[in-house]
């Protein structure tokens, strides 16, 4: 069953219940207030004939004799005189003998049992014609002499009155339900409209776009469940997406580096052939060894790489404390010789900051950054070291004058054995593995690392890493 119709089924279900007890309960108690008046009426009419009796009985009877006769008689006189009244009576005496009776009612059923001189005695009887109201009480001619006095009312006006309130109640409850359940349809539609919308963009996800989103339009629990899909889907996409970079970077990868090794060994291999199988040159020997002793080099060089990445994203590192400005004045020294050779001159401006650092690491992304910028110009040009305070950390800046990059290629170049320049990063002896050890040892320090670059002009690389709590003061 669907929820619209689970909710409007529960809602009528209890609109019934609720309006079949309330309106019991009101009809009822209408009835009770209009039977309980009854009785009120019917003991009022049956002690004001109480007093006619003996009133009439001291007009009309003067030797105080108890006969059947009497009693006719004075109960004839009774019912002459309040004649139009259609008044229903029954006289009997104590030992249960009727001496008058126009009531044509069944008998009493003990009623008489129930009264005394100061009380009355009511029975609700149930004819084939309907509903009768029997009241009785205790007439007192003398004191030795006592007749009981039993009227009867008819009030079945007033239970054709209450069934028929029950069936104009019913056909009334028939039509609220009716209206209730098309009203109650409409608007389980129009609230469970959004789930709908979420169940279609739930749908489409699961056909695999992953793009769709459900649509907002109040900020109540459905509201909320819209935004929470929403955000899961978001993440769902952007997981998805970085699965299929990681996909693709693998492949990448496999492909790069199959690539990396095919090219130098099929070289090696038949530089080794040519040496083997004929006659050469001393000269053209030495080419060839020196060939193959390059390109093993390189190898090597590739196989100690791709070790050290291994083990960067595998070891713990130990941080100290170092003060950046040492570590930059060492680098520079450190590069001082090459960089004169090449005519490129370094700039470092560096404010000092106590940073927890694995020193060896650090400096190694800074020399490869640094490296880059340098193979990104032919000859001279600048190179820039600086370092400052930010907010919530401190940032580190290596920047060039040399080639740039396009833009496109600035989310790729910390991929392993990705390279812009191919062919200049190979003459050079690059494998394209520095920037990605460069970045996985900025992560293991907790800090990040973006690229800003710029055709013709150069490159700025950022390193961000967070202050300890105690800085150098």
């Amino acid at each position: 069953m669907k929820f619209s119709w689970k909710i409007c089924f529960s809602t009528i279900m209890l609109s019934l219940l609720i309006f079949s007890i309330g309106g019991y309960v009101l009809i009822s108690a209408l009835f009770q207030s209009t039977y309980e008046r009854e009785i009120a009426n019917a003991g009022e009419e049956n002690r004001m004939l109480q007093y006619s009796f003996v009133a009439y009985w001291s007009a009309a009877i003067q030797d105080l004799n108890l006969s059947r006769e009497n009693v006719r008689q004075v109960a004839d006189a009774m019912v002459e005189g309040m004649a139009g009244s259609e008044l229903r009576i029954r006289i009997s005496d104590g030992t249960g003998q009727i001496f008058y009776d126009n009531a044509k009612a069944e008998p009493d059923d003990g009623l008489l049992e129930t009264i005394t001189k100061t009380s009355r005695g009511y029975m609700l009887r149930k004819t084939t014609d309907g509903y009768e109201l029997q009241t009785a009480s205790m007439v007192c001619l003398g004191e030795d002499q006592f007749l009981y006095l039993e009227s009867i009312r008819e009030i079945t006006e007033l239970f054709e009155e209450r069934e028929s309130q029950h069936r104009i109640y019913r056909q009334w409850l028939v039509g609220l339900l009716v209206v209730q359940s098309i009203l109650c349809y409409l608007m389980a539609s129009w609230l469970l409209r959004p789930l709908r919308r979420l169940s279609r963009a739930a749908k489409r996800m699961a056909g695999g776009n992953l793009s769709a989103r459900a649509r907002m339009e109040s900020r109540d629990e459905i509201g909320d469940l819209a935004a929470d899909f929403n955000h899961m889907a978001d993440n769902l996409e952007q997981q998805f997406q970085e699965l299929e970079d990681a996909a693709r970077r693998q492949e990448d990868f496999i492909g790069s580096f199959a690539h990396e090794l095919k090219t130098p060994l099929t070289s090696m291999i038949g530089y080794a052939d040519m040496l083997r199988s004929t006659e050469v040159t001393q000269e053209e020997q030495f080419e060839a060894a020196n060939y193959i002793f390059k390109e093993g080099k390189r190898l090597e060089s590739l196989s100690f790489k791709l070790l050290d990445l291994m083990v960067v994203k595998n070891q713990e590192l130990e941080l100290k404390p170092v003060k950046i400005r040492w570590l930059a004045e060492d680098i520079k020294g450190m590069l001082k010789p090459s960089l004169k050779k090449a005519g490129i001159v370094l700039k470092v401006v560096v404010e000092d900051a106590l940073l927890m650092l694995e020193p060896d690491l650090m400096k190694t992304v800074i020399l490869n950054l640094l490296d880059n910028g340098r193979k990104a110009m032919d000859r001279e040009g600048m190179l820039y070291l600086l370092g400052r305070k930010e907010e919530d950390g401190y940032a580190i800046y290596v920047r060039d004058t040399g080639k740039g990059m396009p833009k496109e290629e600035l989310s790729r170049i910390t991929e392993a054995f990705y390279m812009v320049d191919k062919s200049r990063s190979r003459q050079q002896g690059g494998a394209g593995l520095g920037l990605a050890i460069c970045l996985e040892i900025v992560k293991r320090h907790g800090g990040t690392m973006t690229f800003k670059s710029i055709q013709g002009k150069g490159t700025m690389v950022r390193i961000f890493l967070s202050l300890p709590d105690t800085e150098l003061k």
